[in-house]
C-alpha cells in the first residue's frame, strides 16, 4: 500500500516530427537503469493511453517525489528544431484531462504539476520561476491547464521534510493524500 498524493505530468522530450513508441521508452528507460518505464501512463499523439507501470508500484520519473506520486507522460515536449514545446495533440490534450480528472477520483486531493514545477526553489522567494528550472518538462503551464486542482500546497519530499512554498500544485502532506489498496 502507498499514499498517493501527487501527480506529476511528464513530456518524453520526442521531436514532433517523431515517434516514440511505449516499448521504445521502456528500453530508454532500462538503458538508463531503471526497471522499466518509470511512468505509470503515457499517453501517444493519437490519444492513446498506455498504463506503462502498475500504480501501485513507485514510479521512475520525480527524484525525491516518487514514493507518493503517479507520473504521466506525453508523446513529445520538442519541436521539429528539437527546442522545447508543447507539442501536445488536441487527442493527448483530451485524454491527459480525462486521465487527470480520474486520478482525481480515486485518490481525491491529489496535487497535479509538471516536473519543471518540483524544481528546487534556488532564491527562496517562495515561487519556482522559469530560471530554476532544472529541465522545461513538460514544456507548458500545468498549473493554468489544472488550476481547479488548487494552486497551493505544503512541499513533502520523500524524506518527510517539508517547506511551506507557493508554487503550482504541489505535494500535499501525506495526511491528505489517499491510500493506494
Amino acid at each position: 500500500m502507498r499514499i498517493i498524493n501527487l501527480i506529476v505530468v511528464h513530456c518524453s522530450a520526442t521531436r514532433e516530427d517523431c515517434t516514440l513508441s511505449p516499448e521504445d521508452l521502456d528500453r530508454l528507460h532500462r538503458r538508463r537503469g531503471f526497471n522499466g518505464t518509470g511512468y505509470h501512463y503515457y499517453i501517444r499523439k493519437d490519444g492513446t493511453v498506455h498504463l506503462t507501470r502498475p500504480v501501485e508500484r513507485i514510479g521512475a520519473h520525480a527524484k525525491g517525489f516518487n514514493a507518493h506520486s503517479i507520473g504521466i507522460c506525453y508523446e513529445g515536449g520538442l519541436d521539429c528544431r528539437g527546442c522545447p514545446a508543447d507539442t501536445r495533440t488536441p487527442a493527448q490534450r483530451a485524454t491527459l484531462r480525462q486521465l487527470v480528472e480520474q486520478l482525481q477520483r480515486k485518490f481525491p486531493g491529489c496535487r497535479v504539476c509538471g516536473h519543471r514545477d518540483l524544481s528546487p526553489d534556488l532564491n527562496g522567494n517562495g515561487e519556482i520561476e522559469p530560471e530554476e528550472w532544472i529541465k522545461q518538462c513538460p514544456c507548458f503551464e500545468v498549473a493554468k491547464e489544472f488550476n481547479e486542482f488548487g494552486a497551493f500546497a505544503d512541499r513533502t519530499d520523500e524524506t518527510g521534510s517539508t517547506e511551506k512554498h507557493r508554487v503550482t500544485q504541489h505535494v500535499k502532506e501525506q495526511k491528505g493524500g489517499k491510500l493506494w489498496q
